[in-house]
């Protein structure tokens, strides 16, 4: 397969039609392979010993390098959130902090939690909500260079918003679609030139059953050896579920090459996201989604470990919304005691406060970190 995670030719849009069935079909040899006598197959992530996570007493670097939004008052589902940019202007943000979003422009767009449900909003440069609406899907990805966001709308069609907002495209329906988990593309879903060639929006299903892409040339079929997808890299890798847990044996993640292969397998991290630059992968685990992560770790390409960190989770002690800021450095949104910050993690194990601590309210958290 030529590439099936970049923008598509027409050649590789033909291989990968014909590739696909095979690909659908489940895990490749290789993801199930381990060598005789139970030792692991070459790919499979050695583990770096784990460094316990440091909540108190941290230095103070500089601020963050990308955007975050804070509140003076958080609220349940809400709060007077105002997005903080690294030029050190700011934005309005409301509620839309606390689901997925992303800076827009000169604006900010996402999906918001409601109670009743997603809702999709668009904020302009003064900070008004200038397009609302409720959907059935959550999900929403942004592409390897921040310039376009994709989402599903209620007839499960992908939707492109680009060029700072001011451009917008529908891409084929995906039937099974419940949510997308990432869009490969640089700048424009449109292939004529001198705009682009073309995208392609990673589409996951409902329970985990299964990714389909839908291209910006019209393209829908089912790609695997994928069960769910969560990033994609400026090289077409992707980051993605290989098998579901059982009561014996935990799931398994893996990143996928642009030919289909498995570069590395894990079953020890959820793989949630690369570096700014590709190079690095973040994994965690986390009790459940609305928890802290309880270990994380950075990955190389090939699966080995650069740095661990374990969380002790406490009733007053949380780690979450971990970001990447750059090549070598997370973001995190920390509760430690009596006080709420923004950490920066780096790959060489300095954390220290990006944000420094302010002291809680109220239980609700007073910081976000945007889709990445």
């Amino acid at each position: 397969m030529t590439s099936y995670l970049r923008p598509l030719t027409y050649s590789a849009l033909a291989t990968l039609l014909m590739t696909a069935p095979l690909a659908g079909s489940g895990l490749d040899a290789a993801a199930l392979h381990t060598s005789r006598g139970g030792e692991p197959a070459a790919g499979t992530t050695y583990q770096r010993a784990a460094t316990a996570f440091p909540t108190t007493g941290l230095p103070t670097g500089a601020p963050p390098k990308i955007a975050y939004a804070r509140a003076t008052k958080p609220e349940f589902l809400g709060g007077n959130f105002r997005m903080h940019r690294p030029d050190g202007t700011s934005l309005r943000l409301g509620f839309l902090a606390l689901g997925q979003w992303t800076p827009m422009g000169r604006g900010a767009f996402g999906l918001a939690t409601t109670e009743v449900g997603p809702q999709l909003q668009r904020i302009d440069s003064s900070g008004r909500i200038v397009r609302k609406r409720f959907l059935a899907h959550f999900g929403m990805a942004v592409s390897p260079d921040h310039s376009i966001a994709s989402w599903l709308d209620d007839q499960r069609r992908p939707h492109d918003l680009e060029g700072g907002g001011t451009r917008e495209f529908t891409l084929p329906q995906v039937p099974r679609g419940d949510g997308v988990g990432a869009v490969s593309g640089a700048q424009t879903c449109k292939e004529q030139s001198p705009e682009g060639g073309g995208c392609t929006v990673f589409v996951n299903t409902a329970r985990r059953n299964g990714v389909f892409v839908s291209t910006s040339h019209g393209i829908v079929t089912k790609v695997g050896p994928m069960l769910r997808v969560t990033d994609v890299n400026q090289r077409g890798r992707v980051t993605a579920l290989l098998s579901k847990g059982t009561a014996s044996s935990p799931p398994c993640w893996g990143v996928i090459t642009p030919a289909g292969h498995r570069a590395f397998r894990t079953c020890r991290y959820q793989l949630d996201s690369f570096s700014t630059d590709g190079r690095l992968i973040l994994g965690e685990h986390t009790p459940s989604a609305s928890e802290s992560v309880r270990r994380f770790a950075i990955l190389r390409r090939d699966g080995s470990v650069a740095r661990a960190f374990t969380f002790d989770i406490g009733a007053r002690r949380s780690l979450n919304r971990l970001t990447w800021e750059d090549s070598t450095h997370l973001l995190g949104v920390l509760r430690a005691g009596g006080s709420w910050s923004i950490v920066r993690i780096g790959v060489d194990g300095t954390v220290e406060y990006a944000v420094p601590p302010t002291p809680a309210v109220n239980e609700f958290t007073p910081f976000s970190l945007p889709l990445r």
